[in-house]
């Protein structure tokens, strides 16, 4: 499943924080997937799309959760 984020700015945003609450942790990735699987959740899509792709998927959520497992990941638009 695959959704399209809508044009922002990339200036200030936390990407990772699908929530909004200025930390990235599980919460978020609680969210996420949550969004991922079409609950009926809010959430910030530009912060959600922890790749930075335009897109909100399953590669935003493996990004996020090797994140918060700590590994040498980097959240954002690469390159």
């Amino acid at each position: 499943d695959i959704r399209e984020v809508p044009d922002k700015p990339v200036t200030g945003i936390l990407y990772g924080d699908a929530n909004g609450d200025g930390t990235i942790d599980t919460l978020d990735e609680v969210l996420l997937s949550q969004y991922l699987a079409e609950w009926d959740v809010e959430l910030d899509e530009a912060a959600a799309d922890a790749n930075g792709d335009g897109t909100i998927d399953t590669l935003d959520e493996v990004l996020l959760s090797q994140y918060l497992a700590e590994w040498e990941v980097v959240l954002g638009p690469q390159g």
